[in-house]
């Protein structure tokens, strides 16, 4: 063994210790700072709170989400309710339907059937669900119904349908109204990413619908809401929900169900940029020496660098540069070896330049991960033991120091998004800075140890900060799941390869100037539907996240007035807010404008300054 660096290791654990003591405590004080060392904008102060415990328990919106657990759609769907509701702040109950019987739906302010065999888990609970609908109760069927039998029968003329047909496959999707932020008049259509089963329906003109299933040249109700006695009917006439991109798809129904709803949002953007510093640019590509005369390095340099800022000054976005030392596949600690690389200098100071971050990849692009946790057609090699992996990072934190003494690593992305337990252990063990780790909102089609996250601190305080999108592509699957996700979290995170002109499938043999082309119109696209979003470095983001998280927000309508007190706040918080009624701004405790530019109509940022906030309801 190196004793050289088994000294060293021992002496960073030791730093590492006091390190990681330093940023707890600036964390909780409001006293981040980017590696320019300027005070980011995201600042926590000491928390308030305005409510007593009885008063928020008061105050807390609660929900009975009925699921079947024998059956993986539904399972899927309650997996990912936890998170809609979670985020919401809805207490929610997660019950098998089968125990319906043991509970009082009056109990709750709202139900949820998230399964498809109503014939069989519904049956004669139905004349229940519709008194507890009659008496002012919230319903909301989740699921499109796989038999079209009794409960149907008894149940569809109170939601609102006057007939119904067959079942049809449907390839897209068109939003009416704005069920989510941003979403008024968006139309998704794929045939191969949003082909869904529906039931051919007319509903009353009476009841809004909110979004339409794209059936050939038809449009077929996709989502509706029907009064029934003193309470209301929300209906989704699909299956698709269930997946992870739908979330906040569910949660636009949740509150549309609700009326006035408000809930925490992060509120920022964030383009991640992975292998970047990193030795690509050694490469050789008859692909750009064609197309520009030039040799990799040099495309990087000159054009492809410049471009990337010119879009984030116009479109105002900040960008996370994941640095990657090399690409050698050595998992072995005595043989790391690493030559000064100044191209990848040159490009980290830039990112430092602009005031942008740079972020932890790895010493190489070998996954943190053991034998057997990365699918074997990736070709990376498996790390012997957790100890070896930290000694890979504690080699990437002597090369950073080394090209840039300034920069503290907060963040970490797992190569290809892959990394164990004992990965992530190695991670948090290693980096005496970190606070953000970045993996990916949904693993779905993926094999292996994936790092799937969502949005929150975890418990040793690290914040998971997924990213939800990828790719410099603009295409309609990214549209939709960046406004469902955003429109739950209040944020949009997206990361891009530099390379993506190099790879066939990530560039689909397209040039430089129609990819640069298509990756500003999605960052148009973000601000136009989700207006509000701020620019952040992870760091700011996984802060901004902190004060989200923290923040509970209890608020009721007054005589036309929203009338709001916080607990757990931290400071400038943002929070979703949607109504019927117009917001309007009128006192220093708050501003209120609509989530985006062009589809306004429903769905409020609240901006708040104070612990006591109010605002205006017009109409």
């Amino acid at each position: 063994m190196n004793m050289e660096k088994y000294y060293r290791k021992i002496y960073l654990y030791i730093f590492g210790a006091i390190a990681i003591a330093v940023v707890l405590f600036a964390m909780n004080s409001g006293l981040l700072i980017r590696s320019d060392e300027q005070s980011v904008s995201f600042q926590r102060s000491e928390s308030v709170d305005t409510l007593s415990q009885a008063d928020m328990e008061a105050s807390t919106t609660s929900a009975l989400v009925l699921y079947d657990p024998g059956d993986e759609n539904s399972k899927k769907y309650q997996t990912n309710l936890e998170r809609v509701f979670g985020w919401l702040r809805i207490d929610a109950k997660y019950l098998s339907a089968e125990r319906k019987d043991s509970v009082s739906y009056q109990d709750y302010d709202m139900v949820m059937v998230a399964f498809s065999d109503w014939e069989g888990l519904i049956g004669q609970d139905c004349t229940r669900l519709l008194h507890y609908v009659n008496d002012g109760g919230k319903l909301f069927l989740g699921l499109l119904p796989d038999d079209l039998g009794g409960a149907y029968q008894t149940l569809y003329r109170h939601m609102g349908v006057t007939d119904y047909g067959d079942y049809q496959e449907s390839d897209g999707i068109r939003f009416a109204k704005e069920l989510v932020p941003g979403s008024t008049s968006q139309t998704f259509k794929d045939a191969d990413i949003f082909r869904d089963a529906v039931l051919g329906v007319q509903v009353e003109d009476s009841c809004p619908v909110y979004a339409t299933a794209l059936v050939g040249d038809r449009e077929i109700p996709l989502v509706w809401r029907s009064d029934s006695g003193e309470g209301e009917i929300l209906t989704y006439n699909g299956t698709a929900i269930v997946g992870d991109s739908w979330t906040g798809f569910a949660a636009g129904c949740i509150a549309t169900l609700l009326g006035n709803y408000m809930y925490p949002v992060i509120n920022t953007k964030t383009v991640f940029i992975d292998d970047f510093p990193s030795p690509q640019y050694n490469t050789q590509s008859d692909v750009i020496e064609e197309g520009y005369n030039r040799t990799v390095q040099e495309f990087f340099r000159d054009i492809w660098w410049p471009d990337m800022q010119n879009a984030a000054q116009q479109y105002n976005y900040d960008y996370v540069g994941l640095f990657i030392a090399t690409y050698d596949d050595v998992v072995d600690p005595d043989d790391f070896f690493y030559q000064k690389d100044t191209v990848e200098q040159y490009f980290g100071n830039s990112l430092l330049d602009n005031n942008f971050e740079i972020g932890a990849h790895g010493y190489n692009h070998q996954s943190l991960a053991l034998d057997g946790e990365v699918p074997a057609d990736l070709g990376y090699n498996a790390w012997d033991n957790e100890g070896d992996m930290e000694a890979s990072l504690t080699e990437l934190l002597d090369i950073t120091a080394d090209l840039f003494p300034d920069v503290k690593l907060y963040t970490y992305v797992p190569p290809s998004n892959y990394l164990g337990s004992d990965g992530r252990e190695a991670v948090a063990h290693a980096l005496p800075d970190l606070q953000v780790i970045s993996g990916v909102y949904t693993s779905e089609g993926e094999e292996g140890s994936v790092y799937k996250q969502d949005f929150e601190v975890a418990s040793d305080g690290i914040v998971e900060f997924p990213r939800t999108t990828s790719g410099t592509l603009d295409d309609p699957y990214d549209r939709f799941t960046s406004l469902s996700v955003g429109g739950l979290y209040g944020v949009f995170s997206h990361f891009i390869h530099p390379d993506d002109i190099l790879d066939e499938e990530r560039g689909q043999g397209l040039s430089w100037e129609e990819l640069y082309r298509q990756y500003c119109t999605r960052l148009q696209y973000i601000n136009d539907c989700l207006s509000s979003l701020q620019p952040a470095t992870a760091v700011e983001a996984a802060q901004a996240l902190r004060i989200a998280e923290e923040l509970d927000v209890s608020y009721a309508e007054t005589d036309g007035r929203i009338e709001g007190q916080c607990n757990g706040y931290t400071g400038t918080s943002y929070c979703y807010f949607r109504s019927d009624k117009k917001a309007v701004t009128d006192n220093d405790s708050c501003s209120v404008k609509p989530v985006s530019d062009v589809a306004g109509e429903k769905w409020y940022v609240v901006e708040i300054y104070e612990p006591t906030f109010s605002f205006k309801l017009e109409g």
